[in-house]
């Protein structure tokens, strides 16, 4: 008879700076989203809630990463294993506590961030990404042994939220590096590039409009942007049905966010930019 077999199923959750609430894993309730530590203070507390009905288990670990985007416009977490020696990293200096804890339903637990960054550390802000992998504490029970194989599954979700901290003056900013439009099939497709400035991360939203003659919105798209380095962004915005004629699509990314404090936002000069296209 063949030994018994585990069927581990793996769920990755990535929480890229750029969303905006907080996040569940499996049953974990994870708050906040995004951690801002001052070089004064030097710690930061995330909280973790167990919303379900059994025990889960948590480890948490830190990790280099940041949003990044490939040449088709798609956004993603990109994550090292060993952080480039020119990255502003702050994964070797954060640590937290504890590590790993049995979180019981219904309750909560409170992880504790500690800096201890270089005592030469220059101005600016240095990243680095939580990670939060949850899992049932009791594996759940797989089908009936059929005599042959006893399967169980045990599923694990894994969020990842950002953590910045923040030394002396800091300025951010966003060039604009590409901006392009154009009707595509049923679709307007605008392209636009981004590219930080300054010794911080870029905080805002970006938001397109296709305008009418009327001056009248016809449609629109809108996300929150974290720029760490460069992004370039593709957006599509249906245009079937819409009268023929010309049109306007308007840019503006602006560090408004609906998701984090005003106090932790950088401010930074808004960008805006509109262009004339024609629907046939």
């Amino acid at each position: 008879m063949p030994s018994p077999r585990r069927c581990a199923l793996v769920l990755a959750a990535l929480a890229v700076l750029t969303a905006g609430w907080p996040v569940f894993v499996e049953a974990v309730l994870v708050a906040p989203h995004a951690v801002f530590i001052s070089h004064r203070t030097r710690t930061a507390q995330v909280e973790l809630f167990n919303t379900g009905n059994e025990s889960e288990e948590v480890a948490i670990e830190l990790k280099y990463g940041y949003p990044d985007s490939d040449s088709a416009g798609n956004v993603f977490l990109r994550l090292f294993d060993e952080p480039p020696a020119d990255e502003p990293a702050s994964t070797s200096w954060i640590r937290a506590f504890p590590r790993r804890v049995v979180v019981p339903p219904g309750q909560r637990q409170t992880v504790r961030l500690l800096a201890q960054p270089p005592a030469d550390l220059p101005d600016g802000e240095y990243w680095t990404r939580l990670m939060v992998t949850s899992r049932p504490a009791v594996p759940q029970a797989g089908p009936a042994d059929t005599g042959q194989v006893r399967a169980g599954i045990t599923v694990e979700i894994r969020t990842v939220i950002s953590v910045s901290y923040r030394k002396g003056a800091l300025q951010t900013g966003i060039a604009l590096t590409d901006f392009r439009t154009g009707v595509e099939g049923d679709s307007l497709v605008t392209w636009f590039g981004l590219r930080r400035e300054g010794n911080a991360a870029y905080l805002g939203t970006a938001r397109v409009e296709l305008r009418d003659a009327a001056d009248q919105v016809a449609g629109e798209w809108s996300a929150p942007v974290g720029v760490y380095h460069s992004q370039l962004r593709r957006v599509t915005i249906p245009v079937a049905g819409l009268p023929r004629g010309g049109y306007t699509v308007q840019l503006s990314v602006t560090t408004a966010r609906e998701d984090i404090s005003a106090a932790d936002v950088l401010p930074a000069e808004p960008i805006r930019r509109a262009v004339a296209v024609e629907i046939r």
